[in-house]
Protein backbone atom coordinates (compact mmCIF):
# COMPACT_ATOMS: atom_id res chain seq x y z
CA UNK A 1 0.00 0.00 0.00
CA UNK A 2 3.03 2.65 0.65
CA UNK A 3 3.90 2.02 -3.12
CA UNK A 4 0.48 2.62 -4.30
CA UNK A 5 -0.54 5.93 -2.23
CA UNK A 6 3.01 7.53 -3.29
CA UNK A 7 2.73 6.97 -6.77
CA UNK A 8 -1.12 8.28 -6.25
CA UNK A 9 0.31 10.85 -4.48
CA UNK A 10 3.09 11.73 -7.53
CA UNK A 11 0.27 11.95 -10.24
CA UNK A 12 -1.31 14.08 -8.72
CA UNK A 13 1.23 16.16 -7.67
CA UNK A 14 1.86 16.38 -11.32
CA UNK A 15 -1.70 17.24 -12.44
CA UNK A 16 -2.35 20.06 -9.81
CA UNK A 17 1.22 20.89 -10.61
CA UNK A 18 -0.17 21.77 -14.56
CA UNK A 19 -3.55 23.63 -12.57
CA UNK A 20 -1.50 25.64 -10.15
CA UNK A 21 1.10 27.44 -12.47
CA UNK A 22 -2.55 28.35 -14.41
CA UNK A 23 -3.64 30.06 -11.39
CA UNK A 24 0.11 31.25 -11.09
CA UNK A 25 0.26 33.20 -14.24
CA UNK A 26 -2.96 34.44 -14.09
CA UNK A 27 -2.20 35.99 -10.76
CA UNK A 28 0.75 37.15 -11.53
CA UNK A 29 -0.44 38.92 -15.19
CA UNK A 30 -2.68 40.92 -13.00
CA UNK A 31 -0.05 41.73 -10.70
CA UNK A 32 1.92 43.14 -13.29
CA UNK A 33 -0.44 44.78 -15.08
CA UNK A 34 -1.60 47.03 -12.00
CA UNK A 35 2.00 47.66 -11.26
CA UNK A 36 1.99 49.05 -14.82
CA UNK A 37 -0.99 51.32 -14.44
CA UNK A 38 0.61 52.97 -11.19
CA UNK A 39 3.55 55.82 -11.12
CA UNK A 40 4.59 58.94 -9.94
CA UNK A 41 3.34 62.05 -11.55
CA UNK A 42 6.98 63.28 -12.20
CA UNK A 43 7.96 61.62 -15.50
CA UNK A 44 11.72 60.45 -15.91
CA UNK A 45 13.54 62.62 -18.46
CA UNK A 46 15.18 60.65 -21.67
CA UNK A 47 18.79 60.11 -21.52
CA UNK A 48 20.74 61.83 -24.34
CA UNK A 49 22.06 60.38 -27.30
CA UNK A 50 25.22 58.23 -27.52
CA UNK A 51 27.01 55.89 -29.37
CA UNK A 52 25.43 52.50 -28.72
CA UNK A 53 27.12 49.35 -28.91
CA UNK A 54 27.60 47.10 -31.84
CA UNK A 55 29.37 50.04 -34.28
CA UNK A 56 32.05 47.45 -35.16
CA UNK A 57 31.11 44.19 -36.97
CA UNK A 58 32.45 40.97 -35.26
CA UNK A 59 32.03 38.17 -37.53
CA UNK A 60 29.74 37.78 -41.16
CA UNK A 61 26.40 36.59 -41.17
CA UNK A 62 27.42 32.92 -41.83
CA UNK A 63 30.16 32.60 -39.45
CA UNK A 64 27.19 33.87 -36.24
CA UNK A 65 24.73 31.46 -37.79
CA UNK A 66 27.00 28.66 -37.86
CA UNK A 67 28.33 29.46 -34.21
CA UNK A 68 24.39 29.26 -33.70
CA UNK A 69 24.10 25.93 -34.83
CA UNK A 70 27.33 24.63 -33.36
CA UNK A 71 26.25 25.66 -30.17
CA UNK A 72 22.86 24.21 -30.61
CA UNK A 73 24.45 20.38 -31.72
CA UNK A 74 26.75 20.22 -28.93
CA UNK A 75 23.95 21.14 -26.38
CA UNK A 76 21.42 18.79 -27.88
CA UNK A 77 24.54 15.77 -27.66
CA UNK A 78 25.14 17.14 -24.32
CA UNK A 79 21.72 16.04 -22.98
CA UNK A 80 21.41 12.87 -25.24
CA UNK A 81 24.25 11.86 -23.32
CA UNK A 82 23.31 13.42 -19.99
CA UNK A 83 20.26 10.97 -20.55
CA UNK A 84 21.80 7.88 -21.90
CA UNK A 85 24.82 8.14 -18.78
CA UNK A 86 21.90 8.53 -16.17
CA UNK A 87 20.32 6.03 -17.69
CA UNK A 88 22.49 3.12 -17.88
CA UNK A 89 22.78 3.09 -13.76
CA UNK A 90 19.15 3.51 -13.36
CA UNK A 91 17.87 0.76 -16.16
CA UNK A 92 21.20 -1.37 -14.24
CA UNK A 93 19.75 -0.93 -11.33
CA UNK A 94 16.05 -1.75 -12.53
CA UNK A 95 16.61 -4.73 -14.02
CA UNK A 96 18.48 -6.37 -10.91
CA UNK A 97 15.19 -5.31 -8.35
CA UNK A 98 13.26 -6.84 -11.11
CA UNK A 99 15.15 -9.86 -11.43
CA UNK A 100 15.94 -10.06 -14.77
CA UNK A 101 18.88 -10.65 -16.57
CA UNK A 102 21.82 -8.24 -16.16
CA UNK A 103 23.27 -8.34 -19.53
CA UNK A 104 24.67 -5.41 -20.88
CA UNK A 105 22.54 -5.38 -23.98
CA UNK A 106 19.50 -5.94 -21.86
CA UNK A 107 20.61 -3.09 -19.81
CA UNK A 108 21.39 -0.81 -23.12
CA UNK A 109 18.38 -1.31 -24.69
CA UNK A 110 16.67 0.12 -21.22
CA UNK A 111 19.23 3.33 -21.26
CA UNK A 112 18.30 4.00 -24.72
CA UNK A 113 14.57 3.95 -24.07
CA UNK A 114 14.96 5.97 -20.78
CA UNK A 115 17.66 8.55 -23.47
CA UNK A 116 14.14 9.49 -24.85
CA UNK A 117 13.68 12.19 -22.02
CA UNK A 118 16.17 14.36 -23.97
CA UNK A 119 14.13 15.47 -26.43
CA UNK A 120 11.72 17.65 -24.86
CA UNK A 121 14.84 18.95 -23.21
CA UNK A 122 16.35 19.70 -26.33
CA UNK A 123 13.68 21.30 -27.79
CA UNK A 124 12.82 23.93 -25.03
CA UNK A 125 16.85 24.46 -25.08
CA UNK A 126 16.37 25.09 -28.66
CA UNK A 127 13.05 26.85 -28.84
CA UNK A 128 12.12 23.76 -31.56
CA UNK A 129 8.68 24.30 -32.79
CA UNK A 130 6.62 20.86 -32.34
CA UNK A 131 6.96 19.44 -35.91
CA UNK A 132 11.03 19.84 -35.84
CA UNK A 133 10.55 18.01 -32.20
CA UNK A 134 8.78 15.35 -33.68
CA UNK A 135 11.25 14.44 -36.10
CA UNK A 136 14.23 14.32 -33.49
CA UNK A 137 11.96 11.86 -31.75
CA UNK A 138 11.85 10.15 -34.62
CA UNK A 139 14.91 9.85 -35.86
CA UNK A 140 16.56 9.25 -32.23
CA UNK A 141 13.91 6.46 -31.99
CA UNK A 142 15.17 4.93 -35.34
CA UNK A 143 18.65 5.16 -34.37
CA UNK A 144 18.15 4.01 -31.01
CA UNK A 145 16.21 0.88 -32.23
CA UNK A 146 19.25 0.52 -34.71
CA UNK A 147 21.72 0.69 -31.95
CA UNK A 148 19.76 -1.63 -29.76
CA UNK A 149 19.36 -4.33 -32.06
CA UNK A 150 23.06 -4.26 -33.00
CA UNK A 151 24.61 -4.00 -29.49
CA UNK A 152 21.90 -7.71 -28.99
CA UNK A 153 23.11 -9.29 -32.19
CA UNK A 154 27.11 -8.60 -31.04
CA UNK A 155 26.45 -9.78 -27.45
CA UNK A 156 25.08 -13.64 -28.85
CA UNK A 157 27.76 -13.20 -31.87
CA UNK A 158 30.41 -12.92 -28.75
CA UNK A 159 28.53 -15.56 -26.73
CA UNK A 160 29.08 -17.66 -29.94
CA UNK A 161 25.64 -17.88 -30.37
CA UNK A 162 23.82 -18.16 -33.84
CA UNK A 163 22.18 -15.39 -34.96
CA UNK A 164 18.70 -15.79 -37.44
CA UNK A 165 16.33 -13.68 -38.74
CA UNK A 166 14.18 -14.52 -35.55
CA UNK A 167 16.33 -12.29 -33.30
CA UNK A 168 15.07 -9.40 -35.68
CA UNK A 169 12.17 -9.48 -33.08
CA UNK A 170 13.91 -7.31 -31.32
CA UNK A 171 12.78 -4.12 -32.91
CA UNK A 172 9.46 -4.29 -31.74
CA UNK A 173 10.25 -5.58 -28.47
CA UNK A 174 12.14 -2.55 -27.79
CA UNK A 175 9.41 -0.19 -29.03
CA UNK A 176 7.24 -2.15 -26.78
CA UNK A 177 9.83 -1.84 -24.04
CA UNK A 178 9.90 2.25 -24.77
CA UNK A 179 6.03 2.20 -24.70
CA UNK A 180 5.97 0.89 -21.27
CA UNK A 181 8.88 2.18 -19.43
CA UNK A 182 7.81 5.81 -20.83
CA UNK A 183 4.36 6.42 -21.30
CA UNK A 184 3.32 7.92 -17.60
CA UNK A 185 6.48 10.21 -17.87
CA UNK A 186 4.90 11.36 -21.34
CA UNK A 187 2.15 12.29 -20.21
CA UNK A 188 3.70 14.33 -17.39
CA UNK A 189 5.80 15.96 -20.28
CA UNK A 190 2.98 16.78 -22.32
CA UNK A 191 0.85 18.04 -19.18
CA UNK A 192 4.04 20.75 -18.72
CA UNK A 193 5.17 21.21 -22.39
CA UNK A 194 3.16 24.22 -23.22
CA UNK A 195 5.26 27.04 -23.08
CA UNK A 196 3.09 29.21 -21.19
CA UNK A 197 3.65 26.44 -18.20
CA UNK A 198 7.29 25.97 -18.49
CA UNK A 199 8.46 29.36 -16.50
CA UNK A 200 6.04 28.03 -13.56
CA UNK A 201 5.54 24.08 -13.98
CA UNK A 202 9.14 23.13 -12.20
CA UNK A 203 8.95 24.97 -9.13
CA UNK A 204 5.60 24.37 -8.61
CA UNK A 205 6.04 20.60 -8.74
CA UNK A 206 8.91 20.66 -6.66
CA UNK A 207 6.53 22.74 -3.72
CA UNK A 208 3.53 20.53 -4.45
CA UNK A 209 5.84 17.12 -4.65
CA UNK A 210 7.35 17.95 -0.76
CA UNK A 211 4.18 19.45 0.72
CA UNK A 212 2.03 17.05 -0.56
CA UNK A 213 4.02 14.03 1.11
CA UNK A 214 1.88 15.32 4.37
CA UNK A 215 -1.25 13.47 3.63
CA UNK A 216 1.43 10.39 2.70
CA UNK A 217 3.53 10.57 5.73
CA UNK A 218 0.75 11.73 8.14
CA UNK A 219 -1.18 8.06 7.26
CA UNK A 220 1.43 6.45 7.66
CA UNK A 221 2.22 7.37 11.18
CA UNK A 222 -1.26 6.88 12.39
CA UNK A 223 -0.65 3.33 11.09
CA UNK A 224 2.28 2.82 12.79
CA UNK A 225 1.20 4.77 16.25
CA UNK A 226 -2.20 2.41 16.26
CA UNK A 227 0.14 -0.41 15.87
CA UNK A 228 1.57 0.17 18.98
CA UNK A 229 0.32 -0.13 22.73
CA UNK A 230 1.97 3.38 23.47
CA UNK A 231 0.54 5.19 20.50
CA UNK A 232 -2.80 4.21 19.94
CA UNK A 233 -3.78 6.57 22.88
CA UNK A 234 -2.47 9.40 20.76
CA UNK A 235 -4.01 8.67 17.63
CA UNK A 236 -7.26 8.49 19.42
CA UNK A 237 -6.66 11.67 20.62
CA UNK A 238 -5.45 13.53 17.61
CA UNK A 239 -7.38 11.98 15.09
CA UNK A 240 -6.28 11.19 11.46
CA UNK A 241 -6.74 15.28 10.92
CA UNK A 242 -4.57 16.02 13.69
CA UNK A 243 -1.69 13.34 12.62
CA UNK A 244 -2.10 15.21 9.47
CA UNK A 245 -1.74 18.93 10.58
CA UNK A 246 1.28 17.40 12.73
CA UNK A 247 2.91 16.90 9.67
CA UNK A 248 2.29 19.49 7.29
CA UNK A 249 3.55 22.23 9.16
CA UNK A 250 7.24 20.73 8.79
CA UNK A 251 6.28 19.88 5.34
CA UNK A 252 4.94 23.55 3.89
CA UNK A 253 8.08 24.63 5.61
CA UNK A 254 10.22 22.38 3.42
CA UNK A 255 8.57 23.14 0.39
CA UNK A 256 8.73 26.84 1.48
CA UNK A 257 12.66 26.49 1.88
CA UNK A 258 12.85 24.73 -0.84
CA UNK A 259 11.37 27.53 -3.29
CA UNK A 260 13.65 30.05 -1.59
CA UNK A 261 16.79 27.25 -2.30
CA UNK A 262 15.61 27.09 -6.34
CA UNK A 263 15.46 31.11 -6.62
CA UNK A 264 18.56 31.03 -5.02
CA UNK A 265 20.04 29.07 -7.09
CA UNK A 266 18.62 30.50 -10.50
CA UNK A 267 20.03 33.54 -9.57
CA UNK A 268 23.31 32.71 -8.96
CA UNK A 269 23.54 30.97 -12.26
CA UNK A 270 23.78 27.34 -11.42
CA UNK A 271 21.47 26.19 -14.04
CA UNK A 272 19.29 27.73 -16.55
CA UNK A 273 15.24 27.82 -16.91
CA UNK A 274 15.44 24.62 -19.43
CA UNK A 275 18.25 23.05 -17.02
CA UNK A 276 15.38 23.67 -14.45
CA UNK A 277 12.80 22.07 -16.56
CA UNK A 278 14.54 19.35 -17.49
CA UNK A 279 15.60 18.38 -13.78
CA UNK A 280 12.05 18.50 -13.32
CA UNK A 281 11.37 16.10 -16.37
CA UNK A 282 14.19 13.84 -15.25
CA UNK A 283 12.80 13.58 -11.94
CA UNK A 284 9.12 12.49 -13.05
CA UNK A 285 10.93 9.66 -14.89
CA UNK A 286 13.25 8.17 -12.54
CA UNK A 287 10.21 8.41 -10.22
CA UNK A 288 7.71 6.41 -12.09
CA UNK A 289 10.60 3.66 -12.72
CA UNK A 290 11.46 3.66 -8.72
CA UNK A 291 7.79 3.51 -7.99
CA UNK A 292 7.28 0.51 -10.17
CA UNK A 293 10.06 -1.29 -8.49
CA UNK A 294 8.61 -0.66 -5.05
CA UNK A 295 4.81 -1.64 -5.77
CA UNK A 296 5.28 -4.59 -8.09
CA UNK A 297 8.95 -6.18 -6.43
CA UNK A 298 8.13 -4.63 -3.01
CA UNK A 299 11.33 -3.08 -2.80
CA UNK A 300 10.76 0.57 -1.16
CA UNK A 301 14.29 1.55 -0.18
CA UNK A 302 15.93 -0.12 -2.49
CA UNK A 303 13.72 2.25 -4.87
CA UNK A 304 14.15 5.04 -3.16
CA UNK A 305 18.14 4.57 -2.63
CA UNK A 306 18.24 3.73 -6.40
CA UNK A 307 15.79 7.04 -7.26
CA UNK A 308 18.09 9.55 -4.91
CA UNK A 309 20.89 8.80 -6.87
CA UNK A 310 20.47 8.66 -10.64
CA UNK A 311 17.91 11.96 -9.93
CA UNK A 312 20.45 13.65 -7.71
CA UNK A 313 23.39 12.53 -10.33
CA UNK A 314 21.56 14.07 -13.42
CA UNK A 315 22.57 17.96 -12.51
CA UNK A 316 25.76 17.26 -12.11
CA UNK A 317 26.18 14.92 -15.04
CA UNK A 318 24.37 17.36 -17.25
CA UNK A 319 27.03 19.97 -15.85
CA UNK A 320 30.05 18.10 -17.24
CA UNK A 321 28.96 17.06 -20.35
CA UNK A 322 27.59 20.53 -21.41
CA UNK A 323 30.97 21.54 -20.13
CA UNK A 324 32.82 19.39 -22.20
CA UNK A 325 31.31 20.20 -25.11
CA UNK A 326 31.08 23.55 -24.96
CA UNK A 327 35.01 23.41 -24.29
CA UNK A 328 35.71 23.18 -28.18
CA UNK A 329 33.34 25.85 -29.48
CA UNK A 330 35.53 29.16 -29.54
CA UNK A 331 33.23 31.67 -28.16
CA UNK A 332 31.94 34.80 -29.57
CA UNK A 333 30.90 37.96 -27.72
CA UNK A 334 27.29 38.15 -26.63
CA UNK A 335 25.23 40.24 -28.45
CA UNK A 336 22.17 41.73 -27.00
CA UNK A 337 18.45 41.73 -28.82
CA UNK A 338 16.11 43.98 -27.21
CA UNK A 339 12.71 42.60 -28.24
CA UNK A 340 9.91 45.44 -29.07
CA UNK A 341 6.21 45.29 -29.92
CA UNK A 342 2.36 46.44 -30.38
CA UNK A 343 0.91 45.81 -26.98
CA UNK A 344 -2.39 43.60 -26.81
CA UNK A 345 -1.61 40.62 -28.88
CA UNK A 346 -0.31 38.27 -26.63
CA UNK A 347 -0.44 34.75 -28.89
CA UNK A 348 0.93 36.29 -31.24
CA UNK A 349 3.87 37.85 -29.44
CA UNK A 350 4.87 35.09 -27.66
CA UNK A 351 5.14 33.00 -31.42
CA UNK A 352 6.91 35.74 -31.68
CA UNK A 353 9.26 35.44 -29.24
CA UNK A 354 9.37 31.62 -29.27
CA UNK A 355 10.87 31.86 -32.81
CA UNK A 356 13.33 34.75 -32.20
CA UNK A 357 13.73 35.43 -28.25
CA UNK A 358 14.34 31.89 -27.65
CA UNK A 359 16.37 30.97 -30.65
CA UNK A 360 18.42 34.70 -29.86
CA UNK A 361 19.48 33.35 -26.77
CA UNK A 362 22.22 31.26 -28.12
CA UNK A 363 24.15 34.18 -29.25
CA UNK A 364 23.12 36.84 -26.58
CA UNK A 365 21.17 38.08 -24.11
CA UNK A 366 17.26 39.60 -24.94
CA UNK A 367 15.68 42.68 -23.38
CA UNK A 368 12.38 44.02 -23.12
CA UNK A 369 9.90 45.36 -21.64
CA UNK A 370 7.60 43.76 -19.63
CA UNK A 371 4.12 43.29 -19.75
CA UNK A 372 1.05 40.67 -19.43
CA UNK A 373 1.49 39.44 -23.18
CA UNK A 374 4.83 37.88 -22.19
CA UNK A 375 4.72 37.33 -18.77
CA UNK A 376 4.22 33.34 -19.10
CA UNK A 377 7.75 34.06 -21.43
CA UNK A 378 9.74 35.76 -19.05
CA UNK A 379 8.79 34.61 -15.14
CA UNK A 380 11.55 32.91 -13.64
CA UNK A 381 12.01 31.36 -10.08
CA UNK A 382 13.34 35.07 -8.43
CA UNK A 383 9.91 36.53 -10.00
CA UNK A 384 7.74 33.61 -8.78
CA UNK A 385 9.00 34.19 -5.03
CA UNK A 386 8.30 37.76 -5.27
CA UNK A 387 4.89 37.36 -6.26
CA UNK A 388 4.50 34.88 -3.70
CA UNK A 389 6.12 37.42 -1.22
CA UNK A 390 4.03 39.96 -2.14
CA UNK A 391 6.76 42.07 -3.48
CA UNK A 392 6.33 42.04 -7.05
CA UNK A 393 7.04 46.24 -7.20
CA UNK A 394 10.70 45.04 -6.56
CA UNK A 395 10.52 44.63 -10.16
CA UNK A 396 9.72 47.93 -11.17
CA UNK A 397 11.42 50.91 -12.59
CA UNK A 398 10.30 53.72 -10.28
CA UNK A 399 12.81 56.23 -10.69
CA UNK A 400 16.03 57.40 -12.33
CA UNK A 401 18.41 56.07 -9.39
CA UNK A 402 16.33 52.53 -10.18
CA UNK A 403 16.65 52.46 -13.72
CA UNK A 404 20.89 53.29 -13.74
CA UNK A 405 20.53 50.29 -10.79
CA UNK A 406 18.86 48.06 -12.98
CA UNK A 407 20.50 49.07 -16.12
CA UNK A 408 23.87 48.06 -14.60
CA UNK A 409 22.65 44.95 -13.26
CA UNK A 410 22.05 43.46 -16.75
CA UNK A 411 22.92 39.71 -16.92
CA UNK A 412 25.08 39.73 -19.41
CA UNK A 413 26.76 36.21 -18.63
CA UNK A 414 25.66 32.95 -20.29
CA UNK A 415 24.04 29.52 -18.15
CA UNK A 416 25.57 26.66 -17.41
CA UNK A 417 23.86 25.57 -21.11
CA UNK A 418 25.50 28.42 -22.99
CA UNK A 419 22.17 29.74 -23.32
CA UNK A 420 21.95 33.58 -22.35
CA UNK A 421 18.95 35.11 -20.51
CA UNK A 422 15.96 37.74 -20.73
CA UNK A 423 16.43 40.43 -18.86
CA UNK A 424 12.88 42.09 -18.71
CA UNK A 425 11.37 45.49 -17.26
CA UNK A 426 8.70 45.94 -15.56
CA UNK A 427 8.10 49.88 -15.39
CA UNK A 428 5.50 52.24 -14.18
CA UNK A 429 3.42 54.89 -16.39
CA UNK A 430 6.55 57.38 -15.80
CA UNK A 431 9.68 55.16 -16.52
CA UNK A 432 8.60 53.18 -19.54
CA UNK A 433 9.36 55.56 -22.08
CA UNK A 434 13.37 56.22 -20.63
CA UNK A 435 13.56 52.60 -19.81
CA UNK A 436 13.11 51.67 -23.44
CA UNK A 437 15.31 54.21 -24.95
CA UNK A 438 18.25 53.48 -22.47
CA UNK A 439 17.65 49.50 -24.15
CA UNK A 440 17.17 50.79 -27.32
CA UNK A 441 21.02 52.69 -26.71
CA UNK A 442 22.39 49.11 -25.49
CA UNK A 443 20.88 46.97 -27.96
CA UNK A 444 23.35 45.85 -31.15
CA UNK A 445 20.23 44.72 -32.91
CA UNK A 446 16.38 45.22 -32.16
CA UNK A 447 13.49 43.54 -33.74
CA UNK A 448 9.90 45.49 -33.93
CA UNK A 449 6.85 43.65 -33.99
CA UNK A 450 4.51 46.45 -36.10
CA UNK A 451 1.60 43.98 -37.05
CA UNK A 452 -1.10 45.73 -36.26
CA UNK A 453 0.01 49.27 -36.56
CA UNK A 454 -3.05 51.74 -38.28
CA UNK A 455 -3.15 55.38 -37.82
CA UNK A 456 -6.00 54.65 -35.84
CA UNK A 457 -3.95 52.38 -33.44
CA UNK A 458 -0.86 54.09 -33.00
CA UNK A 459 0.55 52.98 -29.81
CA UNK A 460 3.99 52.15 -30.57
CA UNK A 461 4.31 55.53 -32.61
CA UNK A 462 7.02 56.89 -29.80
CA UNK A 463 9.15 53.94 -30.11
CA UNK A 464 9.71 54.14 -33.79
CA UNK A 465 10.36 57.74 -33.73
CA UNK A 466 12.93 56.85 -30.83
CA UNK A 467 14.64 54.19 -33.24
CA UNK A 468 14.90 56.24 -35.92
CA UNK A 469 16.62 59.30 -34.16
CA UNK A 470 18.78 56.75 -32.03
CA UNK A 471 19.80 53.88 -34.11
CA UNK A 472 21.48 53.54 -37.50
CA UNK A 473 18.91 51.89 -39.57
CA UNK A 474 21.14 48.92 -40.38
CA UNK A 475 20.38 47.86 -36.70
CA UNK A 476 16.50 47.44 -37.01
CA UNK A 477 14.22 44.90 -38.40
CA UNK A 478 10.60 45.67 -38.54
CA UNK A 479 8.10 42.40 -38.50
CA UNK A 480 5.22 43.73 -39.99
CA UNK A 481 2.35 42.09 -42.65
CA UNK A 482 -0.09 43.06 -45.10
CA UNK A 483 -2.46 44.95 -42.80
CA UNK A 484 0.10 47.20 -41.65
CA UNK A 485 0.02 51.19 -42.38
CA UNK A 486 3.37 51.63 -44.21
CA UNK A 487 2.13 55.36 -43.90
CA UNK A 488 3.23 55.76 -39.89
CA UNK A 489 6.20 53.77 -40.59
CA UNK A 490 7.49 56.14 -43.24
CA UNK A 491 6.17 59.00 -40.95
CA UNK A 492 8.38 57.98 -38.17
CA UNK A 493 11.20 56.97 -40.37
CA UNK A 494 10.97 59.51 -43.85
CA UNK A 495 13.44 58.78 -45.98
CA UNK A 496 15.56 56.20 -43.91
CA UNK A 497 12.97 53.29 -43.75
CA UNK A 498 14.67 52.35 -47.36
CA UNK A 499 17.34 51.43 -45.40
CA UNK A 500 15.83 49.28 -43.09
CA UNK A 501 14.67 45.95 -42.90
CA UNK A 502 10.79 45.17 -43.13
CA UNK A 503 10.29 41.86 -43.35
CA UNK A 504 6.81 40.36 -43.87
CA UNK A 505 5.71 37.60 -42.06
CA UNK A 506 2.29 36.30 -42.09
CA UNK A 507 3.28 32.50 -41.00
CA UNK A 508 5.17 31.35 -38.29
CA UNK A 509 8.31 29.66 -41.08
CA UNK A 510 8.82 33.40 -42.18
CA UNK A 511 10.31 34.08 -38.36
CA UNK A 512 13.76 32.63 -40.22
CA UNK A 513 13.86 35.14 -42.54
CA UNK A 514 13.49 37.58 -39.42
CA UNK A 515 16.06 36.10 -37.55
CA UNK A 516 18.51 35.84 -40.42
CA UNK A 517 17.95 39.71 -40.92
CA UNK A 518 18.74 40.42 -37.09
CA UNK A 519 22.06 38.48 -37.04
CA UNK A 520 22.81 40.38 -39.99
CA UNK A 521 22.01 43.69 -38.34
CA UNK A 522 23.98 42.50 -35.31
CA UNK A 523 27.24 41.16 -36.50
Amino acid sequence: MGGAELNYHFVNSAILAALVSLFVLWRYRAAVLDGMMRGDTAVVPLPPTFRSAGDAAIADRASLLEYERSLGRRIALAYWLTTLSCGIPLAAGYAYLSGWELSPAHVLMLALCYSFACVPMIAVSLALPPLRALAALALLVLLSTALAVAAALAQRAIAGKPIGLQHFGLIPLFLQMAAIQLWMPALFWLLTWPSRLRGVAPITFAALLVFGLAPFAGSRLTAALAATEAGTPLVLKLGVSGMFVLIALPAGWLAWKRLHRLARDYDAKRFSDAQLLSRTWWLFLVATVGMEVAIARDRPAAALALCAGVAFAFGSVNRWWLARLRAGVRPMPARTLLLLRVFGFTARTERLFDRIGARWRLLGPVTMIAAPDVAARTIDPGDYLRWLTGRVDELFVTSRANLDAKLGALDMAPDPDGRYRVNEFCCRDNTWQATVVELMQRADAVVMDVRGVTRERRGCEFELQQLAQRLPPRRLVLVADAATDRGVLESAFGAKLDDVRVIEVERTRDTAAVFAALVEAAR
